[in-house]
């Protein structure tokens, strides 16, 4: 079994990783380390998709096993899913012997991969979502045995915890955002994947009318016209397509005055597997401009500090060489920072950046 200062180190970095998701693949990587097994990977499923995080280790391996669709197909994963057990459980438990070489996809994927053997576990979190964590070992070291799943058990409930609360933690990050727009006076929304309203501040609910709420929370505007140009926005933005349709004018109603509805893309951390948003859209009018924090930018666009405060410039007409001077850096190194606001944002050139961004300039 673990010693006191192992047990301590590994659920450590569980709980570090739930906070800051750079760190999953090391944390994966060492609970591989200390049961005999050669990597492993979390990830978390829900009717919105799949996001997964491996270890370093393992990651080609499970790359090529999503391209060639065995997660469709994976005959683990589904005994797993009908275990009623709250543990780790084994290829044995869940699969009798004599079938395994039979299975497709130990016979075709694993085995000539040199894999076979492993260990997993799954959470049901509150939110929906199924997290799942297993762990892989090379076919020629043997099968999982009982003493390390005694060992992973040990661990499980801080696991569990960990997931749940990165889940958790995303979600509260979402609420920040949209705390900060209604301070600034500005309705905002969050849309996930299907194009659903996950999460509004107050200010929007005073939209609606001209904002409608359809069945399993599908957003549309009542005027045709502009309805048409949101959900073309979307499914761009779910195509990972960058359009030119971001600003979306919509007119006023009986006494409602008219406003622009913006789409701004929420760029996931690679490593950030709890993340289900797809969007934000946020609303200015023609007698207001939006106030927008340094940390929203970051927020939205996964900019650096560095690199909002050149955005901020660029927003401001700053050119190149200004920033340079205003910032006690190489003009070369303001180039670089330029075309990483550019590429993170989805623009094609400063204008372009100009032309989206202004309604959310300070």
């Amino acid at each position: 079994m673990l010693d006191a200062n192992e047990f301590g180190d590994a659920v450590a970095m569980l709980y570090e990783a739930a906070a800051v998701p750079e760190v999953w693949p090391a944390a994966i990587s060492r609970l591989a380390q200390i049961t005999g097994c050669n990597g492993g990977l979390l990830f978390a499923h829900s009717d919105l998709g799949t996001n997964w995080v491996t270890c370093k280790e393992f990651g080609p391996v499970f790359q090529r096993f999503m391209e060639k669709g065995w997660m469709n197909r994976n005959a683990r994963m589904a005994g797993l899913l009908a275990h009623g057990g709250t543990g780790f459980v084994t290829d044995h438990d869940l699969i009798p012997d004599d079938e395994l070489a039979d299975i497709p996809m130990y016979r075709d994927f694993l085995y000539p991969e040199g894999y076979g053997w492993g260990t997993a576990t799954h959470v049901r979190a509150s939110s929906g979502e199924t997290i799942v964590f297993t762990l892989e070992r090379k076919f020629e070291l043997g099968p999982v045995s009982r003493r390390e799943v005694a060992v992973l058990d040990s661990i499980r409930p801080h696991l569990a915890r960990a997931a749940v609360l990165a889940s958790k933690l995303q979600m509260q990050r979402a609420q920040a955002s949209l705390a900060s727009f209604e301070r600034a006076g500005s309705p905002a929304a969050l849309i996930d994947a299907r194009g659903s309203v996950s999460a509004t501040n107050p200010s929007f609910e005073t939209l609606f009318g001209q904002v409608i709420i359809r069945a399993r929370d599908k957003i549309a505007l009542d005027d045709d016209r502009a309805n048409a140009l949101l959900h073309k926005a979307l499914a761009e933005l779910a195509q990972d397509r960058l359009g030119d349709t971001r600003s979306i004018p919509v007119p006023n109603k009986d006494d409602r005055p008219a406003f622009i509805i913006h789409v701004l893309p929420i760029r996931r951390q690679a490593l950030d597997i709890f993340s289900r948003a797809q969007a934000m859209l946020v609303v200015t009018t023609a007698d207001r401009r939006l106030r927008i924090e340094a940390s929203l930018l970051c927020e939205l666009y996964d900019l650096t500090r560095t690199e909002a405060a050149v955005a901020n410039g660029l927003l401001e007409g700053l050119a190149a060489d200004e920033l340079a001077v205003s910032r006690g850096v190489s003009r070369e190194t303001v180039r670089s920072q330029i075309k990483q606001v550019l590429a993170k944002t989805g623009c094609r050139s400063q204008a372009d950046f100009i032309r989206r961004l202004a309604p959310l300039a300070l």
